[in-house]
């Protein structure tokens, strides 16, 4: 089988605004991508770039996660991708097959709204073969914290081994793809099983 894990840049960030009290809303985005793998304006406190690239912004286009989705599709037999909850959108409608986990962070760091986000959803696309109750049975819940140092968006090892469960990983039969290898937290949590080839970065 052909597998691959996708953790890009994720959405932007939209919200709503008034730019005077009483005044029209309106809508504002803020670029993830740039801030945290381009050029984007960054505070003095967040953490280092992981994995920096100057068209990081082409991710702040919809689209391109809609192509994502549309290559997995029709180049592997299965695949994961990570995102954030107001990012789902973006790539639906998702393909008929497709399951959406959850990764639960108990100790991750509140914003600035009210609620507090806890979670992050992976599209999970099992192969079909792979989709009865044969061999080992996953949750589709993982919960484990984010790494507590190092790269924004850095997975801990759990999330890594628990998706390639999901995806019903053989490393004896599978060609595993990293399409954003980023700080190799995807490499270093196979344990070595394959070397994971890491795809050129395109945005289509």
């Amino acid at each position: 089988m052909k597998l691959a894990i996708a953790d890009p840049p994720y959405p932007p960030l939209f919200s709503e605004r008034r730019d005077v009290p009483g005044g029209p809303l309106r809508v504002t985005s803020r670029s993830r991508s740039r801030r945290w793998y381009g050029d984007g304006p960054r505070a003095a406190t967040d953490s280092p770039i992981a994995d920096f690239h100057p068209d990081a912004g082409v991710w702040d286009d919809i689209t391109e996660h809609r192509r994502l989705i549309e290559r997995l599709v029709e180049e592997f037999d299965g695949f994961a991708i990570a995102t954030t909850h107001d990012g789902l959108d973006a790539y639906r409608p998702l393909p008929i097959g497709a399951h959406t986990a959850v990764w639960h962070r108990p100790t991750a760091l509140p914003g600035g709204g009210r609620i507090i986000n806890r979670w992050e959803p992976v599209i999970v696309f099992v192969p079909e073969e792979r989709r009865g109750r044969e061999g080992l049975r996953v949750s589709d819940v993982l919960t484990a914290n984010a790494p507590r140092a190092g790269f924004v968006g850095a997975k801990p090892p759990e999330w890594t081994r628990w998706v390639l469960d999901m995806l019903g990983y053989d490393p004896a039969t599978d060609e595993l793809h990293d399409l954003f290898p980023g700080s190799g937290a995807v490499a270093a949590a196979a344990d070595g099983m394959l070397p994971i080839p890491a795809l050129e970065r395109t945005s289509g």
